[in-house]
């Protein structure tokens, strides 16, 4: 597995030698990170279900000011650990070892914020509408954040949320990419940074 694109484009990450582990292929990453664009840059980033760290070090690697990892997994957080090391960022980053609805309500009363949110579940497991739902009412969603959502076809996403609104969904194989970002009302409208790139 590499590195994408970027300050350390084609280095080399390690990833979790275990089928509890499925790495978000390259051809996905680089249809998601081609889609976000510019938006990863100067960002404050969080990857939830992080397992090797893959998207989170691609976003470091595309300019994200800093990533926040979590995982439950032991030796995915000890997968981490080394790729961060092995690059030399682990100045730039939080690796969290937890369950991940208990970590957002962790960081909600440490006051964080994110930019941009990574949700890449195990598939078919019902974690991809449960951290959806948590995000949706939480305050470490930063306003017009990004929240970027891989899922499987046969589960699809709902669209309808109180703070969230579904901006696209792309199919790539037997996956889907989804993007969501917080909506901000401006004079009765509102806005996302993604819509015009759709």
């Amino acid at each position: 597995m590499r590195i994408i694109a970027g300050e350390f484009k084609s280095r080399k990450i390690d990833f979790p030698k275990t089928r509890l582990t499925r790495p978000m292929t390259d051809r996905s990453k680089e249809t998601l990170f081609n889609i976000l664009g510019s938006l990863v840059s100067g960002k404050h980033v969080l990857d939830l279900y992080a397992g090797s760290g893959s998207l989170g070090l691609e976003a470091l690697s595309r300019g994200a000011l800093d990533v926040t990892f979590v995982d439950r997994a032991d030796w995915a957080v000890k997968v981490i650990h080394r790729n961060l090391e092995s690059l030399e960022l682990s100045a730039r980053a939080q690796v969290v070892e937890s369950d991940v609805l208990k970590a957002i309500d962790r960081f909600e009363k440490k006051g964080l914020r994110f930019n941009l949110i990574f949700v890449d579940p195990p598939f078919e497991h019902g974690l991809v509408q449960k951290t959806l739902n948590k995000l949706d009412q939480s305050a470490i969603v930063a306003p017009f954040a990004q929240i970027v959502v891989g899922h499987t076809v046969q589960e699809p996403v709902q669209d309808q949320f109180q703070t969230l609104e579904l901006a696209r969904t792309k199919k790539i194989g037997q996956a889907n990419l989804s993007f969501f970002f917080r909506v901000e009302s401006q004079h009765g409208e509102t806005k996302s940074y993604l819509s015009g790139q759709f």
